[in-house]
Parts: structure tokens; sequence; C-alpha cells
């Protein structure tokens, strides 16, 4: 049986994005907690944040999303309903990389300078994710290793994947990436996997 037990703590309205086909590409810094992001896992699951997210940080065609999203904390109990899958990971060093990316991912021009300036000598990484929608919503309860600020849980116990489905089909998921892996294949790599 194919099961999961490491977890991307993402804001809520990501992965409702990543859940819709509408977007591909997250990008990621680190949580206040962590010296570096890193990617433990080719596969894993989402768990929707919803501590920091605000909407003037997100483009405006990604906002109603964030209308549709139950006002919950970080602190109740785990809900996933989706997977990931990597489908590239890449660093971003230089600004004018970050700007050609612009089109391609959720972020303000502004939030994500900002996120770039942070910590300057770190990169930033840009996942290409492909998820996958899980036949129900898992719900798991809260424990305190979970919380905080941090990128990446892994749980006590595992989550099964069985009878998941693509987000998007094989043409859509080509379709969408292939604008924003032209820039990102230029780009140095990000290690994935410890």
């Amino acid at each position: 049986m194919n099961t999961l037990q490491h977890v991307l703590k993402e804001w809520a309205v990501v992965v409702r994005a990543l859940e819709r086909g509408e977007t591909a590409l997250v990008v990621r810094k680190g949580g206040i907690r962590e010296k570096a992001f890193a990617v433990p896992e080719m596969r894993f699951l989402l768990l929707s944040g919803y501590e920091h997210q605000r909407p003037e940080l997100v483009k405006p065609e990604f906002r109603g999303i964030l209308d549709k999203i139950p006002n919950l904390t970080d602190d109740g109990p785990l809900r996933f309903s989706s997977f990931a899958e990597v489908a590239g990971a890449y660093e971003v060093s230089e600004t004018e990389d970050l700007a050609a990316l612009d089109a391609h991912h959720m972020w303000t021009h502004e939030y994500a300078e900002s996120r770039f300036k942070w910590r300057p000598k770190k990169p930033l990484t840009v996942l290409m994710l492909r998820t996958y929608l899980l036949p129900e919503t898992v719900e798991l309860p809260f424990r305190e290793e979970y919380g905080g600020c941090k990128s990446w849980i892994e749980l006590g116990e595992s989550v099964s994947t069985e009878g998941a489905r693509p987000a998007l089909s094989d043409g859509a998921f080509k379709e969408i990436t292939t604008p924003a892996r032209e820039i990102l294949e230029t780009l140095e790599p990000a290690p994935v996997g410890s």
C-alpha cells in the first residue's frame, strides 16, 4: 500500500490552488525555526496553514480562493486532502531570475522580493509540484511537535494515498508548467531527498 508520513506545511490558499490545478509552483525560503529550506522527500502530503497567509500577499487573481477557505487555526486537527510529487526543484539566487518567474507563482511581486531579501545568503527554492487528490480528506489529531513555524513535519502515523488521482491531466500539467520550466531549467537545481 502507498503511504506517506512527510508533510509540507503551506498556506491554505496555495494548497487549494495546487489542488484546483491553478498553479504548480511553490516558492519557499523556510520557516523561522529552520536554517535553510531543504526538501527531504520526492513525495509528501500537503498541510494547509492559516496563520501567515494574508490576501495582500497573493496576486489578485488568487484572492478569490481565500474567500472560500474556512477560518481555521494551525493548532486544530490536521486535514489532508492531497499530496505532491516534486517534478522539479530549483534555487533562485538572483533578483532578475525571481523577476523572470513573476508570472508563474502566486506571490505579489513585493512579497516575493521581501522573502528573497530575508536571509539574503540563502536562495529561494522553487518547487514544481504535481498534485494528487486523495479520495477523501484524512483527519489526524494535532500534536505539539507539529506546531510552530517550520516547513516540514513527520507524522507519527502514515496516511494512505491509495486511490488518489492527479489534480491535472498529463497534458494540462505540461501546459501549465512549460513556460516556467523554460526559465527554471536555466537555474541551479535544488537538492531533493536526504
